[in-house]
């Protein structure tokens, strides 16, 4: 979630930055163009709840992955599990977790992202023996990672949470 929050944070900037040297009053339906552009909905934004950032970095390294490498092609998969995250309803069964009041494997009963994470995690696995399957939306095999730095908002992947 910090690549996208950062890749927000950069974009609104440059926006400010051109209102400003513009001379234009920041009018209140600027927010929302904004949001519209990026494709994000105004009450999603309103509605995500705090903390769910770290949460799925926690989570992600419950799974045995690394939350600031992620391969290139789950990128778009991964944005739509901060997505869920933000709005998850099982916030208190995933802290209880976290805690360690939950068994182990639990997630896997609770978190609506943990199908992704196994999937990420074959992936990488595969991918350090060298048996990484080939990117089926390009016919080729994705690139490694991508780290957070280098994520950015709308990357390749399904928008259904699933991996390509």
């Amino acid at each position: 979630m910090h690549a996208v929050r950062e890749t927000l944070r950069r974009w609104f900037d440059d926006r400010l930055r051109r209102w400003r040297e513009a001379g234009e009053p920041l009018d209140p339906g600027a927010f929302a163009e904004c949001l519209r552009e990026l494709g994000l909905p105004e009450d999603e934004i309103a509605t995500a709840r705090r903390g769910s950032e770290a949460d799925i970095r926690r989570m992600m390294t419950r799974f045995g992955l690394d939350p600031g490498i992620v391969p290139a092609a789950f990128l778009g998969a991964l944005r739509d599990a901060e997505r869920v995250c933000a709005h998850c309803l099982e916030v208190r069964r995933c802290h209880r977790f976290f805690r360690g009041e939950e068994p182990r494997d639990a997630a896997r009963l609770f978190c609506p992202n943990a199908e992704l994470f196994d999937r990420l995690a074959a992936h990488l696995r595969a991918t350090a023996s060298g048996d990484a399957p080939p990117d089926r939306a390009h016919g080729r095999t994705p690139p490694s990672s991508v780290r957070d730095t280098d994520r950015g908002v709308g990357g390749a992947g399904g928008r259904d949470g699933r991996s390509p």
